[in-house]
């Protein structure tokens, strides 16, 4: 009787607390415990507002930020640091954990800034393989659909209800009362072929005051099924591009879910970062030339600025020489601006060159180039060009990347138009008892023995088992369908940008040579001219020498013909730059940048515990039974490693391992042959090989800061001042064997490496 008094009270308190929440009249006044004389303290009375986040790592920003760079008007003592390309081109990509490009500097549009999620990394590989949203997914997820998912649920529970009519035992208006407990453990795994099997244990506990053989009893099974998909989503082949079908959202995922679609999809991350790479190279090649020009044509102001100081001052002895001394104050003034705007070059291309190195602007040092540039003319061949260029662009390897998802895809989606049809199988053993566990299973009351749940389940005396069909269609398959001729027009698409890009391709590489041919025409055109202006200037000179010339015709004359010299040197010089990086565009534009500079792009090291499971999980593999009526290789999608791929050494060893990257024989890089030749040229031998600059070479000395006034002119129309078979670009034959590791993801066992090949043998 106090039982139920207490549930009455309770639930009038409940009922009561529920609907009071909308008893309070309008303006009904609020009554506070605490003083009403205390302003609002818990609110704001603004919603948002600009605001800095706090950091959860504390960090301290590079202490070189803060030292002063240098500037045109605050010039600083520095020691000059002789550098070379290579050693340039090896800082870059040791300092590169963010890709940098000398494009986007300064533009309010650097994703640096703007969007520095997109920034270029060395971890975008990792980030892709273990990248798990729909759609992009990487290989770690994908092969998640075919881990064992394992579930389970235990609940317990009573419940009396009074009855209405008489029951076993219980007459009308007794209580039923029944404790209940159940347990449910289920154990599934899709498998390659499409199927998914799954084992299932269940219990079921009842105890009520019901007459029956026992009062309380368990109830269970183990069970194992089986579902096999007939048409839409069956087959391996279906499996492996889109994955299980029982794990696709529909609308959402599409097909493109699967291991060789995640596969594809690191391959052209990889991709990506190839791109990166070289574009990074590209830029430290020119920003190196741009600094050399800059130091040439600072030094050459100088000279300028000093000879027409020394040729003022001759014109004070002479009274008759006023119109010619203001004609050389102006010129002195012309170039003492252009001596101060030509430091401010040499200032930015030094920072710009920096900030590829990774280098802070200021540290004590100035970076001088010591490699020169070559004249050595180089004489493509347009077929070879093509051809190389055809085959080793990164960008006709990612779109022949994307085709070939979208091929896959077309088929998955192909195989979605048809109905569903799924084999549905099961077995199970049922067990009862008054107990779940005995010891022996007499229960006195039946020949059987039911004492022991667990006794009659493992005896496997009571079975059952079902099989059939299911079958579900839309009507119309709209959707599937629709998703077909979308895979068909994506695939049609794709292959026609394919076609334009190699139209594309073959423009640039024309506008690269046509460039090349330019600017080494123009500078030996240039070369011609210093000779003529050194010839100009001597001759001047000799005259005012000898005549002492008082006319302010003469003396202009002796004055322009500094300026003339100056100004022909200084063209012979940006001629001979915009070579060099014309020929450097010129690699870039066939794609063989990086091969020319020996730098091969490699994964990184793995944690030293993955390889120990990829060995005993290899060894287990290699050890196993063949299973000959299992298709477990698809075919092969891949092609080979890309030329800049450390894999194209055929290496063994992995370049992390000391030593490996040293015992690699450099590569020859050639010169194809060509009928091009040069006004008063010897014609270029034929399929030049050029033999690259061993690493034990000379190291040059460091250039001057000045060209002298004759040094062009050694150029004479008829020849090339190096010799025909010098390595173009001066420094790129070169063997660097600089190797650009990519991040490896962070978390991913070994195990993946052995499941997915190269050729795209995928074990699920």
């Amino acid at each position: 009787m106090k039982t139920t008094r207490w549930k009455r009270s309770t639930a009038t308190i409940l009922l009561a607390a529920l609907l009071s929440q909308g008893c309070a009249g309008p303006g009904a006044r609020l009554q506070y415990l605490v003083g009403e004389d205390k302003t609002v303290e818990h609110y704001r009375d603004f919603a948002t507002s600009i605001e800095y986040p706090t950091e959860s790592e504390a960090r301290e920003s590079d202490p070189n930020l803060f030292r002063a760079p240098r500037r045109i008007t605050s010039l600083e003592e520095v020691s000059q640091r002789h550098i070379k390309l290579d050693e340039c081109i090896k800082m870059a990509l040791s300092n590169a954990t963010i890709l940098r490009d000398d494009q986007s500097f300064g533009s309010p549009g650097n994703a640096l800034l703007a969007n520095p999620s997109r920034v270029a990394s060395v971890y975008d590989a990792a980030i892709q393989d273990t990248s798990f949203l729909f759609g992009n997914r990487g290989v770690d997820a994908a092969l998640a659909d075919f881990d064992p998912i394992f579930t389970s649920n235990l609940q317990a529970g009573k419940s009396e209800d009074p009855q209405n009519t008489a029951n076993l035992g219980l007459q009308a208006g007794d209580v039923l009362s029944e404790d209940t407990g159940q347990f449910q453990a289920r154990l599934e795994k899709a498998l390659a072929n499409s199927g998914t099997v799954a084992i299932q244990h269940d219990w079921n506990y009842s105890q009520n005051n019901l007459q029956r053989l026992f009062p309380s009893a368990y109830t269970g099974s183990i069970q194992a099924e089986y579902r096999q998909p007939l048409l839409a989503g069956g087959g391996t082949e279906f499996t492996r591009i889109a994955g299980p079908i029982a794990q696709g959202v529909r609308g959402v995922s599409g097909v493109s879910q699967g291991v060789l679609i995640s596969r594809i999809n690191s391959d052209i991350s990889l991709v990506d970062f190839e791109q990166s790479v070289t574009t990074l190279v590209r830029d430290v090649e020119t920003k190196y030339w741009d600094l050399y020009l800059a130091l040439q044509l600072y030094e050459s102001e100088i000279q300028t600025f000093q000879d027409i100081i020394l040729f003022r001052d001759n014109l004070y002895v002479r009274r008759e020489a006023g119109a010619a001394e203001a004609q050389a104050a102006n010129r002195l003034y012309e170039s003492d601006a252009r001596m101060k705007g030509s430091l401010a070059d040499v200032l930015s291309a030094e920072y710009r060159l920096r900030r590829l190195l990774g280098l802070p602007l200021n540290d004590g040092d100035f970076l001088t180039p010591v490699d020169k540039p070559t004249e050595a003319p180089l004489i493509p061949n347009w077929e070879s060009s093509l051809l190389e260029s055809l085959a080793h662009r990164p960008e006709l390897r990612r779109q022949k990347w994307e085709i070939r998802s979208l091929e896959l895809q077309l088929i998955a989606a192909k195989n979605l138009s048809r109905p569903r049809l799924d084999l549905v199988s099961q077995y199970r053993i049922n067990g009862f008892g008054d107990k779940l566990l005995g010891e022996e299973d007499d229960d006195g009351q039946t020949d059987a023995g039911y004492a022991s749940a667990y006794e009659v389940l493992t005896q496997g005396d009571n079975t059952g088992w079902g099989a059939g069909l299911q079958f579900s269609m839309p009507l119309g398959l709209r959707l599937a369908r629709a998703q077909v001729r979308n895979y068909e027009l994506r695939l049609r698409k794709a292959r026609s940008v394919l076609q334009e890009q190699e139209q594309e391709i073959a423009r640039e590489l024309n506008n690269a040579i046509l460039e090349m041919d330019r600017w080494y025409l123009l500078a030996e055109s240039g070369a011609k001219r210093v000779a003529v202006a050194e010839d100009f200037t001597e001759t001047k000179s000799i005259r005012e020498a000898i005549n002492e010339a008082r006319d302010d015709i003469s003396l202009g004359q002796v004055l322009e013909s500094k300026i003339t010299s100056r100004d022909a040197g200084q063209s012979y010089l940006r001629s001979i730059i915009e070579y060099n990086k014309a020929i450097s565009e010129l690699n870039f534009r066939k794609g063989t940048l990086l091969e020319a500079n020996s730098i091969y792009l490699a994964e990184g090291q793995w944690n030293p515990a993955a390889y120990d499971d990829a060995k005993r999980r290899g060894e287990a593999m290699t050890h196993a039974l063949d299973n000959t009526h299992v298709d477990a290789v698809p075919a092969e999608f891949t092609g080979g490693p890309a030329i800049n791929a450390w894999e194209s050494q055929g290496s063994p060893d992995r370049p992390h391992i000391p030593g490996v990257v040293d015992s690699i024989p450099p590569r020859s890089s050639s010169v194809t042959s060509g009928s091009v030749q040069f006004p008063d040229a010897p014609a270029a031998e034929p399929a030049q090989q050029v033999s690259p600059m061993p690493e034990s070479a000379p190291t040059p000395e460091p250039a001057p800061l000045m060209i002298p006034p004759q040094q062009p002119g050694k150029v004479p129309a008829n020849t090339t001042g190096m010799p025909a078979n010098a390595q173009p670009g001066g420094n790129q034959g070169q063997v660097r064997n600089a190797v650009k590791t990519a991040q490896a993801p962070a978390g991913r066992s070994q195990e993946v490496r052995n499941r997915m090949s190269n050729t795209g043998k995928a074990s699920l």
